[in-house]
């Protein structure tokens, strides 16, 4: 199979005079509200967080994915670390408005540069679609390593790059329907994904051996268990 290379998606989104984050936080949460609580049960399921883990999530974008996390897992707290200032904002307005703002604290940041965080920090972290937009994945990898505890466990979920005809079919056919006005978006980011043989390389590279890699139609995933 022809695969294309990678074409980056990098930088933090950001209000524009088109569509400031609050409007797109609405947009994301109609069009993948199930999403975000399909990845929370995920981590519930797939990696089972000990009690009152302290969480890490990496590009939590307006926050929807670990408000669903914390609305299934009470006794957690979050730290959600955002390369966009208007993501934090609209993020931390999300969980107030959830009630949960006393269980989460959001704040500017990259993953490739977590040197305000103390090792062994976390005893989970999690990320949802932000990995597509990460300059430099090994370095994510080598930080989250650094901060989370040698028994702490890990979630990370991306689109892949290599979809089969199955995958680009529903794309192109049902995209329109499920990501309406969102669907150069989702292209991009799917253009700009890796795909799973390449995220076990680097894993190799770095000796992450406990870290392994599922392959699914549309998207992949990392945990540590």
């Amino acid at each position: 199979m022809f695969l294309k290379p990678r074409v980056p998606e990098g930088g933090a989104i950001e209000d524009t005079d088109k569509m400031s984050m609050e409007k797109y936080s609405e947009i994301m949460k109609k069009r993948l509200g199930r999403e975000y609580i399909k990845f929370a049960g995920n981590v519930i399921t797939k990696v089972d967080p000990p009690k009152n883990s302290k969480v890490l999530e990496i590009g939590p974008g307006p926050g929807w994915a670990g408000i669903e996390l914390l609305k299934k897992r009470k006794d957690l707290f979050l730290d959600g670390l955002e390369a966009s200032k208007d993501m934090v904002r609209v993020a931390s307005r999300n969980a107030a408005d959830e009630n949960l703002s006393d269980q989460t604290n959001y704040f500017k940041g990259f993953g490739e540069d977590m040197n305000t965080l103390p090792d062994d920090e976390y005893d989970l972290v999690i990320s949802r679609d932000s990995m597509h937009h990460w300059d430099d994945p090994e370095k994510v990898f080598q930080e989250i390593y650094r901060v989370i505890k040698k028994e702490g466990k890990l979630y990370i979920q991306d689109s892949r790059r290599d979809l089969n005809l199955g995958g680009k079919f529903i794309v192109n056919l049902f995209g329109p329907i499920m990501a309406g006005k969102m669907l150069k978006y989702w292209k991009s980011s799917i253009a700009a994904s890796f795909t799973p043989d390449e995220i076990r390389l680097m894993l190799e590279k770095n000796d992450l051996n406990d870290w392994t890699v599922e392959a699914y139609l549309m998207d992949l995933s990392i945990k540590k268990q």
